[in-house]
């Protein structure tokens, strides 16, 4: 076989006699090109475990991001457990924990935060926080009503940009400086008759140390007019026993002197003397009843009431006093109102207290309408009596007839003494209807006169 060569790599053919082709593939050609071969398979291989690794680790880094950025923007978020057991997959884990940790310190917080809110919102006392420097924080919706304010408009304003008051401002003020507590009671409205109870307290860090103040606003109008009441109530009793007392003590004195043996004057000072015994008598036994009444104790029982015989009961006890002024007292009992249920002793005294009073305050010769009615409540449909003592005398003032009922008021007190009585009858009437479930009211005017009304279930 005869030899060719180039002196470069090449490939060999050779075609034997018998007709056999033969290749003869020189090494280092051979070699080169698998070389070639296996790098880029392996860069191959490379590169696409590389893609791989960049694709699962940019979904890693992605929710990562999307965690430390809904962490950031204060989105709570549900901890997850889907990370690689690598590195990236612990501070994964790590990052998860913390913000899951992070987000149930914040539902904690906005849970506390809402119970705060419904506890202020509820609260029937009104609550304004200040800082240190005297500028207000918080106010909950009570304050809001009380000092006529929006908090939108007050919040980070001073005390006396919100309500003009140097007495509570200097209070508040005194309590930042010192950090103690302080209270008054003040009038904060000017159009209406409001009294409130206020109570400053300092707000203490950890060290003690002042960082701010709460007011506490307390209403106190309905106490004050209570201890007014009661006030008011004791000078009356004390009045209406001194009266008496000082008339009685006067005759016995003056009978002990000797005027018990003159007989004429003897009976007049006695007789003065039984009246004016009869009164308190009338006075203390009015006083009880009421208490029994106010305290809730005295049983009702009741039973079925003729209407008419219990005015013709009524009537006849003091028609005599009214024919003294020449009054005529005309009773009505409309269809339907025949009979009803009550206490039969209550109901008497009623309207024994209404007659009464209608009779002292009628101008003479006038008439006294008394007049029992039936009357269908539209929104439940009970079944009611309405009973009605009309009068014509002085006309009542609009302001005094919601105190009528108050125990010793009176309109005209100097009238009052004139014409008796303890001034606690329309007292005992209120308590005794409304122990009957049952309510009353007065209404006076020149055209129709002073109309008291009771109105009362029918069963």
């Amino acid at each position: 076989m005869k030899k060719f060569t180039l002196k470069i790599a090449a490939m060999y053919f050779l075609i034997t006699a018998a007709g056999f082709f033969v290749i003869k593939l020189i090494t280092y050609f051979l070699n080169r090109e698998l070389r070639w071969f296996e790098l880029s398979g392996v860069l191959l291989v490379c590169l696409l475990v590389f893609l791989l690794w960049i694709n699962y680790y940019s979904k890693v880094f992605m929710q990562l991001n999307d965690l430390v950025h809904n962490f950031a923007h204060g989105k709570l978020v549900d901890i997850e457990e889907n990370f690689s057991d690598d590195e990236i997959g612990e501070l994964s884990k790590t990052l998860q924990q913390a913000a899951y940790n992070s987000n149930a310190t914040i539902r904690k917080m906005l849970q506390e935060r809402d119970q705060m809110k419904t506890i202020l919102a509820s609260m029937v006392e009104g609550v304004l926080a200040f800082d240190l420097s005297g500028r207000l924080l918080l106010i909950n919706e009570t304050a809001e009503e009380m000092l006529n304010v929006d908090r939108e408009k007050v919040q980070g304003h001073y005390f006396l940009e919100i309500l003009p008051n140097y007495q509570v401002a200097y209070l508040l003020n005194r309590c930042l400086v010192s950090g103690e507590s302080q209270m008054t009671e003040v009038k904060l409205s000017s159009v209406e008759q409001e009294y409130y109870r206020v109570y400053i307290n300092p707000i203490k860090g950890t060290e003690k140390n002042i960082q701010g103040a709460i007011m506490v606003l307390r209403n106190i109008t309905k106490l004050r007019q209570l201890e007014e009441m009661r006030t008011e109530f004791i000078a009356n009793v004390s009045h209406e026993l001194r009266t008496p007392l000082t008339s009685i003590k006067g005759y016995v004195e003056t009978l002990l002197d000797g005027a018990i043996e003159d007989r004429e004057y003897a009976n007049k000072f006695l007789s003065i003397i039984n009246t004016e015994t009869n009164r308190l008598n009338s006075l203390i036994r009015d006083l009880l009843f009421l208490s029994e009444l106010e305290s809730g104790d005295m049983d009702i029982v009741k039973t079925k009431i003729d209407s008419l015989l219990l005015l013709e009961k009524v009537i006849n006890l003091l028609e005599p006093i009214a024919a003294k002024k020449n009054l005529t007292i005309m009773r009505n009992v409309v269809p339907g109102a025949e009979t009803f249920r009550g206490s039969q002793d209550m109901l008497e005294q009623v309207l024994i207290n209404l007659l009464d009073n209608a009779i002292k305050y009628s101008y003479e010769g006038g008439t006294i309408r008394i007049q029992i009615e039936p009357e269908l409540e539209h929104d439940s449909g009970e079944e009611k009596i309405v009973i009605k003592v009309i009068n014509q005398g002085m006309v009542i003032p609009a302001e005094s007839l919601p105190r009528l009922f108050e125990r010793f008021y009176r309109v005209d007190k100097a009238r009052s003494r004139q014409v008796g009585g303890t001034g606690l009858g329309l007292s005992i009437v209120k308590h005794v209807v409304e122990r009957h479930r049952g309510s009353v009211q007065a209404t006076s005017s020149e055209e129709e006169g002073t109309i008291f009304t009771v109105i009362l279930p029918k069963k």
